[in-house]
């Protein structure tokens, strides 16, 4: 529309927008705003519903009001809601200027993918290394029948986990942010990071406050966990909602990125001409003989050829490269048979979606964890985190295989 910009009429955008969970807004001097954009009198073109922009909008502009709070379950962090009414800015306030209007879907993602890939991760994995410290000194300054706790084999296997969990989720963290270094937008590894370690920080927050007893639970200056605790959920909640994050982001963005013909497929059959029609034939065949072979390598490693697949090393870790070339090629046998029998239903069909997410997300995780084993110049005094971490991955791997299986019915009791 037209409004009056610095005593001059020009064309602009005219935003009403009430938006109630912004990080940072309460100290913000610039407010990152996406938007609907419409441009029903084709002032700046001949479409009139332009889609999704960003913009760039000063906090001092007319119109807008900001600088409420949140006081999420006691944690000073810095969230808020802001409003605006009837705010006239300029288009020259579009992110890229006039020419990226209606482009603003995909600045989002990538903004969310990096900072998805290290806020919250990291958080997590830091969070976790100084309840592992505090709960193990704990754990032997506490005493129980004349014994420091630290000596019970209950206590102990809680212990164990926050040890294990530790070094995994550093591993995860470390491996995530490299590819942020390298200039990527990571989405589904940010996907996989954030909720992973974050529900792994919940679970391990529960431990530590089994093994601190009273001392975790009664409040005060003394008490380094109550308040950890009880800000868990914020980054279950914030960059996007575990629950949805698991069922919809994770597979749902994989399928097809990760997929090395379902998307030529598409772009093939979206384009007319011979040339489209034997690029599409040559990506169709392509994927037959992929799903083949996915058939056959998933059966031999299944009845045991596994142990015969490669692996870079000879030594302990062997068998976790084999199991992994061996749920490798489940999962992409399971893709293709999810994919097959859904069709466009499979984004919608979220308890599937979730296990070959699941599958997915685990291989991630074992995959940095022998990473860091690696990069860390395979210390002999790690094997038994390492073997924890890659037990406990490749155990919930797979069941969360398993449990895929179940919702096939005959199918699925066929491929068990």
């Amino acid at each position: 529309c037209k409004g009056e910009w610095n005593g001059e009429e020009i064309v602009g955008i005219r935003l009403n927008f009430n938006k109630r969970y912004i990080t940072l807004a309460p100290v913000a001097t610039v407010l990152g705003l996406a938007f609907k954009l419409y441009d029903p009198e084709h002032l700046i073109g001949s479409k009139e519903e332009l889609g999704i922009t960003a913009a760039l909008i000063p906090r001092d502009t007319k119109g807008v009001e900001i600088g409420r709070r949140h006081f999420p379950l006691n944690v000073p962090f810095m969230n808020g809601p802001i409003k605006g009414k009837d705010v006239f800015v300029p288009l020259s306030y579009i992110i890229g200027g006039e020419k990226m209007a209606g482009k603003g879907w995909r600045m989002l993602v990538e903004c969310l993918s990096v900072g998805r890939a290290i806020t919250l991760p990291s958080n997590s994995a830091g969070g976790l290394k100084s309840i592992a410290l505090a709960t193990g000194a704990y754990s032997y300054i506490r005493r129980q029948f004349r014994l420091p706790i630290g000596k019970m084999e209950g206590v102990q296997e809680a212990l164990a986990r926050l040890a294990g969990n530790a070094y995994l989720m550093d591993a995860v963290t470390t491996f995530s942010t490299k590819g942020v270094d390298l200039g990527e937008k990571p989405s589904v590894i940010s996907a996989i990071a954030k909720y992973h370690l974050t529900e792994k920080l919940r679970a391990c927050m529960d431990d530590a406050m089994d093994i601190h007893g009273g001392k975790g639970i009664c409040l005060g200056p003394n008490n380094y966990l109550g308040r950890g605790y009880q800000g868990v959920p914020i980054a279950i909640t914030v960059e996007g909602a575990n629950i949805l994050t698991r069922n919809l982001m994770i597979y749902g963005q994989g399928a097809i990125r990760c997929h090395p013909y379902v998307l030529e497929e598409m772009l093939a059959s979206a384009e007319h001409g011979p040339e489209a029609l034997a690029r599409f034939d040559k990506a169709i065949f392509g994927h037959i003989g992929f799903g083949a072979s996915n058939f056959v390598r998933s059966l031999v490693l299944g009845l045991g050829g596994y142990r015969f697949s490669k692996a870079p090393f000879s030594d302990s870790t062997k068998r976790y490269y084999q199991q992994m070339n061996r749920f490798s090629a489940n999962l992409a046998l399971l893709s293709d048979v999810a994919m097959g029998v859904l069709g466009g239903e499979l984004k919608r069909k979220q308890r599937i979606s979730a296990r070959l997410g699941d599958m997915l997300s685990y291989l991630y995780i074992a995959s940095a964890t022998l990473k860091r084993f690696e990069d860390q110049g395979r210390q002999r005094d790690d094997l038994p985190l390492l073997h924890w971490a890659m037990q406990d991955s490749l155990y919930k791997l797979q069941e969360a295989q398993l449990s895929l299986l179940d919702n096939f019915g005959a199918v699925g009791s066929t491929m068990r």
